[in-house]
């Protein structure tokens, strides 16, 4: 049948180019036609002479015992390809992983990204990611903020050890009373990236004692150019602020950050830890920053 509609197309073609009498354009299209014949053709020689290797391509990801390298390997092999779970090997002797591949978003003008964090609170099954993090909910929203502090609060994404070098993401953010982005670590000079240097959020990658920028969302009261930004951060940060007159409650029709992405490209590829950290530098009676959605992916 294949080939069948294969020739029905050459003759089509063929026919136009002789009935608009543009013989160049014709010749051309059937060189064309002729070239994916030929791949075509390479294609299904390879399967007939190794059956399980087309198994393999049809079903590849779809279980641990038939994993792929890699989200593009799945992009490129499957024509019936859905973002979603799959199964990734990233080396030989690598075990094999559940990984959500994105094949829909393009971000830096690329496609195939593995979503390595999805923390969405607007969805009522979805929980903090952990004892660390306290459940708020007011005004019909459900949010997520740091259980005690002050200090960071911790959430390790699932880049399941596969090397990356590209991280993007968003978050969208509500103020509770008096954070105060960077401003802060203005009267801590000894402070480091180690510890909480930002009244918002925190992306890094590496571990502790040795972690390194990705970006920043801080949330200010008001005016984020005043703040004394520390060195590390450099231009990778948005800041924000929720100007209420009520300094004693959660800014909750005051969304921050609503569809703004970051996109970064690291220096090298690494497989460290890719990290999100939830920061004040006071405890939550005083402040705290709360986030209602959180979203990674690296490639």
């Amino acid at each position: 049948m294949m080939w069948t509609q294969l020739l029905l197309t050459c003759v089509a073609v063929a026919s136009m180019g002789v009935q608009s009498h543009d013989v160049n354009t014709t010749v051309e299209k059937l060189e064309d036609i002729e070239k994916d014949l030929k791949v075509i053709k390479e294609t299904l020689g390879n399967c007939q002479n190794d059956p399980e290797e087309n198994r393999r391509q049809l079903h590849l990801g779809e279980s641990w015992k038939n994993p792929a390298w890699s989200c593009d390997e799945i992009a490129e092999r499957k024509v019936d390809k859905e973002s979603g779970w799959h199964w990734i090997q990233s080396c030989k002797n690598c075990d094999s992983r559940l990984t959500y591949c994105d094949f829909d978003r393009e971000l830096m003008g690329r496609k195939n990204w593995i979503r390595a964090l999805h923390l969405n609170m607007s969805d009522p099954q979805q929980p903090c990611p952990s004892s660390s993090f306290r459940l708020v909910t007011q005004d019909g929203l459900r949010l997520c903020g740091r259980s005690n502090g002050p200090g960071c609060k911790s959430v390790i994404a699932n880049t399941n050890n596969l090397p990356y070098q590209r991280v993007c993401g968003r978050a969208t953010m509500f103020r509770y009373h008096t954070t105060d982005g960077f401003e802060r670590y203005e009267y801590c000079p000894g402070c480091t990236i180690e510890d909480p240097y930002i009244d918002g959020l925190s992306i890094t990658y590496g571990y502790s004692g040795r972690r390194k920028h990705v970006w920043s969302f801080a949330i200010h009261g008001s005016d984020c150019s005043v703040d004394a930004k520390p060195n590390f951060v450099g231009k990778n940060y948005f800041c924000n602020g929720a100007v209420s007159h009520h300094h004693d409650e959660l800014y909750s029709h005051d969304p921050l950050f609503t569809d703004q992405w970051f996109c970064v490209q690291l220096p090298q590829p690494t497989t460290e830890r890719l990290e999100m950290r939830l920061c004040s530098d006071q405890d939550v009676d005083n402040e705290d920053a709360l986030f209602q959605l959180v979203e990674l992916y690296v490639q």
